[in-house]
């Protein structure tokens, strides 16, 4: 799996910069002064000019100080010494940087990055380096130290009650589905799942998706591989040089690494997969919008993404023409996108696509014109306290309208992809996972006694750890940083300090009840997934978002939300909540949001593609469709094999749509 190192960050949301290096810029393009053998003297020469000796930045910092000090993750991609360029990687892949000049760069950033990591405590040796220079150290420190944190994982144990019970439980000491559905069967055990009542009325777009029981919800997982079978369109040689040109860069983004995990498992590599495209019932468009972005770095990565997505879809028409139209005129294709704006790229490439194709997205913002311009409008209306408007925080762009998630046949997807957070939160008693001799207790047939009634065991009522990037989040923290409430009186430790080590990380998520998560630049993020794996009750104020399963669980019973708006109501809201009912029904619900290096029924993967079988099957975007883009000749002569592909299926799936 080429992205499955990717270990490292804590922010994820960058859009027109994904890999943070521009923010390393001082005057023009750091990057290509760099790769000159004469910038590198300058470079060695600047690190024995006298540096900048002020202090430390101290721990608790004000609103202001905070938004001056904010800064990306920043890193470099990697650089290959072959004499052929590959197409379309950007100018890091041609000819031209002499390999000892890449070597001795390299060099340069491994040394920096030891200073880094030795300085982490007390004078900051690494100081002495350049301003771009020392933000890559620093943030390939950091993946070090994930990259340990990952590694040590592996060797942690597991508490011994969980342990002995492995044949139930996943490689991260939670329950399986199949274990629990097996339970139900066999004694009726209901695993107490709280799902979302399909026959309840929303009008949110994704009512009746769901389904009324655990019983329903166990047989649709089961029978899935039958009912979901995916052709993948196959990728050309130029997509597959510049794809594997971009996995070998050190993005280590846990957020956007999800595309790749889908689109592979979804994929050919996955227990949906499917070689006759007559016999199936989904086609897959193998595109990845994140890796566009990259492989273009560091020319301007949209443009890269809108224009070879385009290329790759109208490939797949003249190449691969006969599944192409074998899909005409059904909502069976699939495209999936973590990245910000590859939902945007893929409306630009062709009607059927942006019109019938189910997008699989982690940007899953519903927000439409209209809200969005009455969103704006609101916050402009709303003083903040301090002579200022709130549309001077809030715009059109922090809500991007582009990207829209169709609730009528798109999916949102659990926008963290990590294969160790997981079983670190239970090796260190933050997720205590459910057993199935009893009814929520820790395994010795205590049932009763909740996790932690009164919440004595996590010292810090609400946390948060980002950026301050994007209109709302900026007016929200900016709000509850500037002292204007006593965040400490209410044990609230909220902070924009960007990069998290994984150490501090894993127990502020441990010793925290709830984990806030704010609109940035986008609605998702992936420490709202991270959170909940260590039982820490998301607060979401993100208008228009769409979480991840909302088709198939009711988030109202494991989070909190509020209005964005309202935001000053945090504490009374959070002073109302049930926390102790809140997190045991998180501990039961968190399997579904985890993925696995193998997905097995029930996890983030297999559930994701459950949503989109779904939606296939509900077929809504393609109500009074009539043909495609086919000509009459070409659909008669495919007509027979679409149908006979698919008859079985739909006749399936609508038996299970229908409970």
């Amino acid at each position: 799996h080429g992205m499955a190192s990717s270990e490292a960050t804590v922010v994820v949301e960058h859009d027109d910069d994904p890999r943070g290096v521009r923010k390393m810029k001082r005057g023009g393009s750091w990057v290509r002064r760099t790769l000159s053998a004469k910038s590198l003297l300058n470079i060695l020469g600047g690190a024995l000019a006298p540096r900048d000796r002020s202090p430390p930045r101290k721990r608790h910092r004000t609103f202001e100080s905070a938004r001056r000090s904010q800064s990306s993750v920043a890193s470099l991609p990697v650089m290959e010494s072959a004499a052929t360029p590959v197409a379309g990687a950007g100018p890091f892949a041609a000819a031209g940087a002499s390999s000892l000049v890449v070597r001795a760069a390299l060099a340069l950033l491994a040394v920096s990055a030891a200073l880094a990591l030795a300085s982490d405590t007390g004078p900051r040796a690494s100081t002495l380096l350049p301003h771009g220079v020392r933000a890559t150290a620093e943030t390939w420190a950091m993946k070090f130290q994930w990259d340990a944190a990952a590694l040590a994982s592996s060797w942690r144990a597991l508490p011994a009650a969980v342990a002995s019970d492995a044949t139930k439980r996943d490689e991260y000491g939670l329950l399986t589905l199949d274990a629990q559905c097996a339970a139900l069967r066999e004694r009726g055990r209901d695993p107490l799942w709280p799902l979302r009542d399909p026959s309840t009325i929303v009008n949110d777009g994704l009512d009746g998706l769901g389904f009324a029981s655990a019983a329903q919800l166990c047989d649709a997982m089961a029978s899935l591989p039958r009912t979901l079978r995916v052709y993948t369109h196959p990728l050309g040689d130029e997509e597959e040089r510049r794809y594997a040109a971009a996995r070998v860069a050190p993005t280590f983004n846990r957020g956007y690494d999800v595309e790749e995990h889908v689109v592979t498992n979804l994929g050919p590599a996955g227990p949906f997969a499917e070689a006759d495209p007559a016999k199936a019932n989904a086609f897959l468009i193998p595109a990845r919008p994140y890796l566009e972005r990259v492989a273009a770095f560091p020319n301007s990565g949209r443009d890269a993404q809108v224009a070879n997505t385009a290329k790759l879809v109208a490939r797949v028409k003249r190449e691969d023409a006969v599944a192409w139209r074998v899909a005409n005129p059904g909502c069976g294709r699939i495209f999936v996108s973590a990245h910000d704006t590859g939902a945007s790229a893929a409306r630009l490439t062709d009607d059927a696509v942006r019109d019938r194709a189910v997008f699989i997205v982690s940007n899953a913002d519903v927000t439409s014109d209209a809200e969005r311009d009455a969103a704006v409008a609101a916050w402009a209306s709303k003083s903040d306290g301090h002579g200022r408007d709130e549309g001077t925080y809030v715009r059109p762009a922090d809500r991007d309208t582009e990207s829209r998630m169709d609730v009528h046949k798109d999916v949102s997807a659990v926008c963290s992809l990590s294969y160790h957070l997981p079983r670190d939160a239970v090796a260190f008693g933050a997720m205590r996972p459910m057993f199935l001799d009893d009814d929520g207790g820790d395994g010795n047939g205590d049932g009763a006694r909740k996790s932690a009634p009164d919440g004595d065991e996590r010292p810090i009522e609400m946390s948060f750890r980002g950026t301050i990037r994007g209109g709302v989040r900026e007016r929200i923290l900016g709000h509850y940083l500037s002292g204007a409430v006593d965040v400490e009186k209410l044990r609230w430790d909220l902070r924009s300090n960007g990069q998290v080590s994984p150490r501090k990380y894993m127990s502020l998520m441990r010793d925290s009840k709830f984990c806030l998560q704010v609109r940035g630049t986008r609605v998702q993020s992936p420490r709202l997934i991270e959170g909940m794996l260590f039982g820490c009750v998301p607060v979401i104020l993100a208008d228009g978002y769409a979480p991840p399963l909302s088709w198939l669980l009711d988030w109202s019973k494991f989070s909190v939300r509020l209005p964005e708006i309202e935001y000053e109501r945090l504490p009374e809201v959070l002073e109302a909540a049930n926390w102790a009912e809140l997190h045991e029904n998180l501990r039961r619900v968190v399997p579904f949001f985890v993925y696995h290096r193998t997905p097995i029924p029930g996890d983030a993967l297999w559930t994701t593609a459950l949503g989109t079988q779904r939606q296939i099957e509900r077929g809504e975007a393609c109500e009074g469709v009539v043909g495609g883009d086919e000509t009459n000749v070409e659909r008669s002569v495919v007509a027979g094999e679409a149908d006979r592909g698919s008859r079985r299926v739909r006749k399936s799936g609508r038996r299970l749509m229908r409970g």
